[in-house]
């Protein structure tokens, strides 16, 4: 299994969202979010159908990223406070076009069913990349961008602890334990932070993450170098929308 280009995959594109949230004022980091955000969609939606080996990916990939990007790029738009409000509408058109997709590939073709079920779930991932950037818009984030940064420490952690070659037994409570423990410390280190909201979107990103290494383990790791960064970025993007979520509901 490619673990060295996934974890590394993974571990850029953390460091770049969490970078960007940082880029100048808060108009400046929610457009420099919405870049890195936009083409960590384009290398999952490129991957997906490869990693999970099905025939026909590139009407897959192009569904898959066309929904990704449309709910970042709205996230990005979208009057505050709910700049994910098009986020289902989103998936549901990409969900429609998946359908589509799939009959237009006529009866008798292998793995439609197959097919189905993972480009609706590339599409359910890819929107949730929309996270980071009304992740970014959040008051408290556009002046410090102190969640983002427990969001992406709290990935990179459980990412790490996913590079050990132990069994899913054992790695995913790990991962998921220093994925909290690390959201916790970071909110001891910025005094403005309280520490049920780090812990929690740390349990939550590091729960993403145990569960993209166990799929990966299933399906026996990546086959090729297109297929692998998918791997690694699939738990970023993942992460944006559910991190957004829980700092929604417990930030002030």
């Amino acid at each position: 299994m490619r673990t060295k280009t996934v974890a590394a995959t993974a571990l850029a594109g953390t460091a770049a969202v969490v970078a960007a949230s940082y880029a100048g004022n808060a108009a400046v980091s929610v457009a420099a979010v919405w870049v890195v955000a936009s083409v960590l969609v384009l290398a999952f939606a490129a991957g997906w159908p490869r990693l999970l080996d099905l025939p026909a990916p590139m009407p897959l990939s192009v569904v898959i990223g066309l929904a990704g990007w449309s709910a970042t790029t709205l996230a990005a738009l979208a009057p505050m406070p709910q700049p994910m409000v098009w986020m289902g509408a989103c998936a549901a058109v990409g969900l429609i076009l998946v359908f589509l997709t799939q009959l237009l590939r006529g009866t008798g073709q292998q793995l439609r069913l197959e097919s189905t079920l993972a480009g609706a779930s590339g599409v359910l991932v890819a929107v949730l990349a929309s996270g980071w950037v009304a992740a970014d818009r959040i008051e408290s984030n556009a002046a410090n961008s102190s969640m983002m940064l427990v969001s992406g420490l709290s990935v990179g952690a459980a990412v790490l602890v996913g590079t050990i070659r132990w069994p899913d037994r054992i790695t995913a409570p790990l991962g998921l334990a220093v994925a909290m423990l690390v959201g916790g410390l970071a909110s001891f280190v910025d005094g403005n932070l309280a520490p049920l909201p780090a812990v929690a979107v740390g349990a939550v990103v590091g729960s993403v993450v145990v569960a993209c290494r166990a799929l990966l383990v299933a399906e026996g790791g990546p086959r090729g170098t297109t297929a692998a960064v998918a791997a690694g970025v699939a738990p970023v993007v993942a992460s944006g929308g559910l991190a957004y979520f829980v700092e929604r509901i417990l930030l002030p």
